[in-house]
């Protein structure tokens, strides 16, 4: 199964975080105006990239002697002779003893890590995800968590500092703005040098000082908006954004809406009796997931199980689906061929909401259906036309 779109829809970060979040192994290919660039996930987790434009190798070179691991004589000559050897590069290097494992693979991430750094800069391109069920990578190689690599390249984008902002022309004390030029704005005034002040004084401009102005520089591409480690004192005066309170405010509405959705959708005294169909509802369909994965169960191990647990742990029901829409508690008894469920509240079953399932008369789980009745002694009765 493949997914597919492009980044004027979906930002990178957005994609690695749905891979991840969702545990998917298989190749999010990405491609670009001059390069695609292919990442192979295991378990939602990155083992492996690959760029079209640039080989593991030639990206491995640039690390290893980068890095002080490995000369550049060291490593041509090393690229020149392990054709003949029948191995790959990265096996001839650690048999000939260029470069031992451990190191080859630290290499090998920081190789994959600037990869992936180059392509979250990217907001123009197309990507597709085709899911699997194993990926090739390197052996040994310890998957990179998508969580950890954004916070990785986040804060190599902050630690890089802002930008300088070109500093205003001086103007002097009292001077009206240029027609067509906005007046300047009063701010800080920064500390001159000894050798500036001296250079003013000698201009016969004492006391004039230079308005500088440093504004704070976006990351690029997808991390424009992203702010790692502010400090606490500004943190502490930062006044809550409206768009904060609309984001707390979602996820409460979205928490309400997983827990109590009759609350949600229906919050009037006056519709008492809609909210309580709508329990019903959502009780019946409770009650059928529930019912599927007994009677698949049952089908497995000839029998129903001891406990709902029991179901949860065979990945055939979640710790949700144990307690009904109103957050109640279900008491589930198992029979031979048949099981009851109830919810209770306060220790007591609720009237009028218990359900009770038998095999009976289902093809797959009753044996009397397949039981063929005895033939009679009697003599058959002929008709004659």
């Amino acid at each position: 199964m493949a997914v597919e779109g492009t980044l004027d829809l979906f930002k990178l970060p957005e994609i690695l975080q749905l891979v991840a979040q969702q545990r998917k192994t298989g190749i999010l290919t990405v491609q670009g105006q001059q390069d695609i660039i292919a990442i192979s996930f295991l378990n939602g987790q990155i083992v492996a990239a690959d760029a079209l434009n640039q080989t593991v190798e030639e990206g491995l070179a640039q690390i290893l002697v980068g890095e002080g691991l490995m000369t550049a004589n060291d490593f041509s000559r090393a690229a020149a002779e392990y054709p003949a050897s029948g191995l790959r590069l990265l096996d001839f290097l650690v048999e000939r003893l260029y470069v031992a494992r451990p190191e080859l693979l630290r290499a090998l991430r920081i190789q994959m890590t600037r990869l992936l750094e180059q392509l979250l800069r990217w907001d123009k391109g197309e990507f597709k995800f085709y899911s699997g069920d194993e990926v090739s990578y390197e052996e040994g190689f310890i998957p990179i968590p998508v969580d950890e690599l954004l916070f990785q390249i986040a804060q190599r984008n902050a630690a890089a500092g802002p930008r300088p902002v070109p500093a205003p022309a001086p103007v002097a004390p009292g001077a009206a703005a240029a027609p067509g030029r906005p007046a300047p704005v009063p701010g800080p005034v920064a500390a001159q040098p000894p050798a500036a002040v001296a250079e003013d004084a000698a201009a016969g401009r004492p006391g004039l000082r230079v308005v500088r102005r440093e504004a704070e520089a976006e990351a690029a591409g997808p991390f424009r908006k992203m702010k790692v480690g502010a400090p606490a004192a500004e943190l502490g005066t930062r006044p809550i954004t409206p768009k904060l309170l609309a984001a707390g405010f979602a996820l409460l509405l979205g928490a309400l809406l997983l827990v109590r959705p009759q609350a949600v959708l229906l919050p009037f005294p006056w519709q008492e009796r809609e909210r309580e169909a709508l329990s019903q509802d959502l009780r019946s369909s409770l009650y059928l997931k529930i019912d599927q994965a007994a009677k698949t169960s049952f089908l497995l191990a000839g029998r129903f199980p001891a406990n709902l647990g029991d179901l949860v742990e065979a990945g055939l029901l979640t710790r949700t689906d144990l307690r009904d829409p109103r957050g109640l508690p279900l008491r589930y008894e198992p029979g031979e061929e048949s099981y009851t469920l109830q919810p209770m509240e306060a220790g007591k079953p609720v009237a009028g909401a218990e359900t009770s399932e038998a095999v009976t008369g289902n093809f797959l789980l009753d044996p009397e259906i397949l039981t063929v009745p005895a033939e009679s002694a009697e003599h058959p009765l002929v008709l004659l036309d």
